[in-house]
């Protein structure tokens, strides 16, 4: 590939860094029949990648699109490489400031011109003088605690800030300091301040000394307090829909922005020990603090008692579909589950805070379901543990409060026939995006909406014609929230859920370095049908190359009451994997790969679970 280019730098501009594609908006009239490919521009110039005024934070950027069949291009007046289809990927080289890219395409006589302008903003180390950056600030939001922390990371708060190199910096709290703080990288200072047992509020007030002598400071726009009001008990508010769908929007995590924690249910009880911008530090045990979100809770009046749950007994039930594990306690409290697998043995581990086991009576009337045994432990001060043995991995599970009853429930193993293994399977597929989401912006000028639609389509024909019942979460191209795709596999109580989309690359990443099919899962139930299919994909497309099978923590493959699993099926951002998904042949070996993966899975548990 060519990548000679003229550049013109004009000035430095500032604006936000963007590190995520998107493509332009549809016109009306790509809305239409789903089992087509229509372009969304016949432009001679159609760049899908990067948009005009673009800030990147690197020195190079990557640029896409296409111009007519049989037009040549230029960039600043040097050639580009185009191919018969009029698709070029170039990873353009920036100097810092803005850069205008000129293209210029003819054919035929008919020469077309457009202007990008992207800015090259990459981080700047300060030298000289002293100076701290105000945007760099932390704390940046209002921390207060209702009382002081139990544990010792509950009393650390992270301060920071960015400033002149090279220097020596510290930070003083009201009267309390100054502290040291280390510079962890090139003008970089990060220290650490422990909440005391009380704090009028106070702001974080920096102090920098630079090399050359010179002094800065600054104040962080975030207060810090320690009110000892005493902790209050608030109860989950927020409408949570589903049994195993875990909307991102109402998880509690291990601090803001951090990973997931414990998805809560409508009513739980918790304890709130402050709060923090958006979001209540709610204290769920004696060593683990968490971030909920302001808008999923509500106080109860000051002196509510703080929730303590007690049960005494665990019952086993039989169902049609499902086995259970029912726990009767006196009031909902938060809980998590979480899969332990290994070769030969699974469990579930059902932790439950704010709960005392005291049980003495386990009743199971169905010693041939998937649960094998049922243990209790009381972990901790106020965390009892349930662990549920299974005697394979589960086919899917979910946990829910009915009244003040938790029921967790566990899909019973299907029947099987190696020689028709999708038999009576339900499977949901989910073509990626659709509507106003585009997805990758697809530099041949059909986005990844568009050209997932048909090949979902033809893999639910190939299922189909196998035994399966599919049903899609789109058949046109409309709007389908993310959330309502995983609730539409619980509701038609699916086997599989299988999202299918394209890859695409952020800003930075050299499009020749990265390419091939991969499978992503999230839950140890799912990694055998994540297994089967990236071999699939691979066995039967070996010129695209192997992206890997990946653990991720997606919306997608995040539900648990099916086996649920992603599949970028190729990337966009690489010449010969978009226009394989271009061509119908090709999007006819997708789908194949893709029925052939999902058939052999079955037929191998048929045979004997695969990762059981």
């Amino acid at each position: 590939m060519l990548r000679r280019c003229l550049l013109l730098t004009l000035l430095l501009t500032g604006g936000p860094v963007a590190l995520a594609q998107t493509a332009p908006p549809a016109p009306a009239s790509a809305v239409g029949a789903p089992a087509l490919l229509p372009p969304i521009s016949d432009a001679p110039i159609f760049v899908a990648y990067p948009p005009d005024r673009h800030t990147v934070p690197f020195d190079h950027v990557l640029l896409e699109g296409s111009v007519q069949p049989g037009a040549s291009l230029t960039l600043g007046g040097q050639p580009v490489d185009v191919g018969a289809d009029g698709l070029f990927i170039e990873w353009v080289p920036l100097n810092p400031g803005e850069n205008v890219l000129v293209l210029e395409s003819a054919r035929g006589g008919t020469v077309a011109r457009q202007e990008l302008r992207v800015t090259s903003a990459p981080p700047q180390v300060l030298t000289g003088a002293a100076q701290i950056v105000a945007a760099s600030l932390l704390p940046a939001a209002d921390r207060v605690a209702y009382v002081q922390p139990q544990s010792l990371e509950g009393r650390a708060v992270p301060v920071a800030f960015t400033g002149t190199a090279g220097g020596r910096a510290s930070f003083r709290v009201g009267d309390l300091g100054p502290f040291p703080m280390t510079e962890s990288a090139p003008g970089r200072y990060e220290g650490t301040f422990l909440l005391p047992e009380r704090l009028a509020a106070a702001p974080v007030a920096f102090t920098l000394t630079a090399a050359d002598g010179t002094t800065a400071t600054a104040s962080s726009p975030g207060q810090l307090s320690v009110t000892a009001t005493g902790p209050r008990v608030a109860e989950v508010t927020a409408t949570i829909p589903g049994r195993g769908v875990q909307a991102g929007t109402f998880v509690w995590r291990n601090g803001p922005g951090r990973n997931y924690v414990v998805y809560p249910r409508p009513g739980a009880l918790s304890v709130v020990v402050g709060e923090e911008g958006t979001t209540y530090t709610v204290q769920v045990s004696g060593t683990l603090t968490l971030s909920a979100p302001k808008t999923a809770l509500t106080l109860r009046p000051e002196g509510t008692p703080l929730p303590r749950a007690v049960f005494t007994r665990i019952d086993v039930k039989a169902g049609e579909t499902h086995s259970e594990v029912r726990l009767n306690l006196p009031t909902r409290v938060p809980f998590t589950v979480e899969q332990a697998a290994a070769p030969g043995a699974s469990s579930l581990d059902l932790r439950l805070f704010h709960t005392v086991s005291d049980v003495d009576y386990i009743v199971s009337d169905f010693p041939a379901g998937p649960v094998r045994d049922v243990r209790w432990t009381q972990e901790s001060d106020g965390v009892a543990r349930v662990r549920v043995d299974l005697r394979g991995a589960p086919w899917g599970y979910d946990a829910t409060y009915e009244g003040t009853t938790l029921v967790l429930r566990v899909r019973n193993a299907p029947t099987l026939d190696a020689r028709a293994p999708l038999t009576g399977r339900t499977i949901v597929l989910d073509p990626g995006h659709g509507g106003d989401e585009f997805g990758g912006a697809g530099p041949l000028r059909v986005p990844e909406k568009n050209l997932m639609l048909p090949l979902s389509l033809r893999v639910a024909e190939l299922l189909r014609a196998r035994g399966a019942a599919v049903v899609l979460t789109r058949e046109a191209d409309v709007t389908v929230p993310i959330y309502n795709r995983p609730l539409l596999a619980e509701e038609k109580n699916a086997d599989l859920l299988v999202s299918i989309h394209a890859n695409a690359l952020p800003d930075g990443v050299d499009p020749a370095t990265k390419r091939g099919s991969g499978v992503y899962y999230y839950h140890p139930q799912a990694r055998a049908l994540a297994d089967a299919l990236q071999a699939s994909l691979v066995e039967r497309l070996p010129d695209v190359g192997n992206d890997g099978v990946h653990y991720q923590n997606l919306a997608l493959v995040r539900p648990t009451t099916q086996l649920s699993v992603l599949i970028e099926t190729a990337f966009l951002t690489d010449k010969g994997n978009l226009r394989l998904l271009m061509s119908a042949a090709g999007r006819e070996r997708f789908a194949q790969a893709i029925a052939l993966g999902i058939e052999r899975y079955y037929r191998e548990a048929a045979l004997g679970r695969p990762g059981s």
